[in-house]
């Protein structure tokens, strides 16, 4: 799976080791251990990303339609995203990868557990939502995240992409690197227009799951 994005500026890395947080995830900042948990207790709007998945998460595990097989699923995918979200220092981008690590997890816990969407007031995120387009081969499946930034993740096949709110004199038009372009999803109420560089522009329906 690719996931491409617009890259974020790179943080001070002196922050990382600060002993006073400048941001309020859902874990303990004097505990954090890893270089991702102390880059998000510096960086509010990762804080935020981290609160986003905690509060999907113990929404999908209390829910009534959760058995105890699907909640030891559900722990164990936990527990291998937080390891993924972890190796981010790995990455060229450590701030890049673990923003999409968290927007990511988002999409995942909402589109598997119908239990993590019921309380949507009280979040950042909305969707996933089916997105069709013409002529195009796939359904794409977008979850929308409010960030300082707002993002959309956009998903079909073995295709990901984490793209960018930029502007627009109308609706809510979003953008990603894709090789030498740009892909581009704009949101317009029910529609939205969808381009991959070297492709034409699609005008699509974006509709409920089913």
């Amino acid at each position: 799976m690719s996931v491409a994005r617009i890259l974020w500026p790179a943080i001070i890395f002196a922050l990382w080791m600060s002993p006073v947080s400048a941001a309020t995830p859902s874990f303990d900042c004097t505990k954090a251990e890893s270089s991702a948990e102390k880059l998000v207790c510096a960086d509010e709007d990762l804080a935020k990303l981290d609160r986003e998945v905690a509060r999907l998460f113990t929404l999908a595990r209390k829910g009534p339609n959760m058995t105890s097989e699907r909640q030891a699923a559900l722990i164990g995918t936990q527990r291998g995203w937080i390891k993924g979200r972890d190796d981010c220092w790995k990455d060229s981008d450590v701030r890049a990868c673990v923003f999409d690590n968290y927007v990511i997890r988002i999409h995942e816990l909402r589109q598997g557990y119908a239990d993590a969407r019921t309380q949507d007031a009280s979040g950042i995120s909305a969707g996933p939502v089916v997105v069709e387009c013409p002529n195009f081969g796939a359904l794409i499946s977008a979850t929308f995240v409010r960030t300082d930034l707002p993002v959309v993740y956009l998903a079909w096949n073995d295709m990901s992409f984490v793209l960018t709110q930029a502007p627009s004199g109308s609706g809510a038009r979003y953008l990603a690197k894709y090789g030498k372009g740009e892909i581009l999803f704009w949101e317009k109420g029910r529609t939205a227009l969808f381009e991959i560089p070297g492709q034409s522009q699609l005008e699509c329906q974006i509709k409920q799951p089913g």
